[in-house]
């Protein structure tokens, strides 16, 4: 029985789909999903760190980071409840994408992870395998890669 979906996001055109196929199966079996979105970790150059510094700028990059994440979530939000969702979380972490995906859905309990087959990578997820690939592998649960 399929009772709560992880749904990866990350902005792409392709995980807005996995939110509306991921949104009509959890909808179908009244399942809760979880929209989840991992941001790798990054650093800003010090180049831009002390131009933000020289015009007294109190960004730093954790608040960059959380407030991309907060503004996809929020679009992944708004198309799961255009979707007819009501029960939806939504969550962010950094760290590696692809564990940090599967680890989230098993301290979730999730039944089911929806993900798209491509992301916004880059030409490293072309030549080692995408964060799908990587998240098929590594998951115990069942995985829907939306195409």
């Amino acid at each position: 029985m399929i009772e709560k979906i992880l749904i990866a996001v990350d902005g792409s055109r392709h995980s807005l789909k996995c939110v509306e196929v991921g949104a009509q199966v959890a909808k179908g079996v009244g399942a809760k999903i979880l929209l989840f979105h991992v941001v790798r970790p990054y650093n800003l150059p010090d180049s831009l760190k002390d131009f933000a510094k020289a015009e007294h700028m109190a960004v730093i990059d954790a608040d960059l980071l959380k407030k991309g994440a907060q503004h996809l979530l929020a679009k992944s939000l708004d198309a799961a409840r255009k979707a007819g969702m009501k029960e939806v979380e939504i969550e962010s972490e950094v760290g590696p994408i692809a564990r940090t995906i599967v680890a989230r859905a098993k301290s979730y309990k999730a039944d089911m992870i929806v993900i798209g087959s491509r992301g916004m990578g880059d030409l490293e997820g072309l030549l080692r395998g995408g964060v799908s690939s990587r998240v098929e592998t590594m998951a115990k649960c069942p995985v829907l890669v939306v195409k």
